[in-house]
């Protein structure tokens, strides 16, 4: 649907915190070109609004349920191509990643301000939307990504599992001290000493595949 047969843009606002929701709403009721025209606290709450109301743009939460936030994003893709989906919420580069791979097509912080909110809930109309800090970091850390080798990629996939160095060595095939060798090179690679940080980073992308 093209939003300029209509008056305004009609958004979905799709958050399971009342207080956040009401923020939203009021963050955007003064525009004059954007029209809130429901709210819903869970996935499958924004489809039964999804089947009765016009909708240009849902805000998403991704963190909405055990992953009902990017499952309705993957629906939407799916279901309902026409309707853009803009994701509302505190996330990491990799979790960003993942929302756009499964369809969205922008992002905006929960911290935004009300013009930095209005702001994208029109330009995601026109393309893709990405703050700059955010797409620098996707970038910077796909360029890292990009220099590891394929055992060590298999090695961040094990963590990402939850393996230790044993099971690592067992699941690939080699000796232990191998395994060690190969996080040393990913710790130098990544520029990151602490295990906790490559398993987060492990679990980012192999979320976002």
């Amino acid at each position: 649907m093209n939003p300029s047969m209509t008056s305004t843009v009609r958004v979905l606002i799709v958050e399971d915190h009342p207080v956040t929701r009401a923020g939203v709403r009021a963050s955007l009721a003064d525009h004059p070109q954007v029209t809130v025209v429901g709210e819903a606290d869970t996935a499958a709450m924004a489809c039964r609004l999804l089947d009765v109301e016009l909708v240009h743009v849902v805000l998403v939460d991704l963190r909405l349920g055990d992953e009902q936030g990017l499952e309705l994003i993957e629906y939407l893709a799916r279901h309902r191509p026409q309707t853009r989906v803009l994701v509302l919420s505190q996330a990491s580069p990799g979790e960003v990643l993942a929302a756009m791979k499964a369809g969205a097509h922008g992002y905006v912080s929960k911290a935004a301000t009300t013009a930095e909110l209005t702001h994208a809930v029109l330009a995601v109309l026109d393309g893709p939307v990405l703050p700059p800090e955010i797409a620098a970091r996707l970038v910077g850390e796909f360029q890292h990504r990009s220099t590891l080798t394929g055992r060590e990629r298999e090695v961040l996939g094990c963590l990402a599992r939850g393996y230790d160095n044993r099971e690592i060595a067992e699941e690939l095939g080699v000796a232990v001290r191998t395994v060690n060798r190969h996080l040393e090179n990913i710790r130098e690679k990544l520029g990151s000493r602490r295990r906790s940080e490559l398993i987060r980073l492990a679990r980012e992308w192999d979320a976002a595949g």
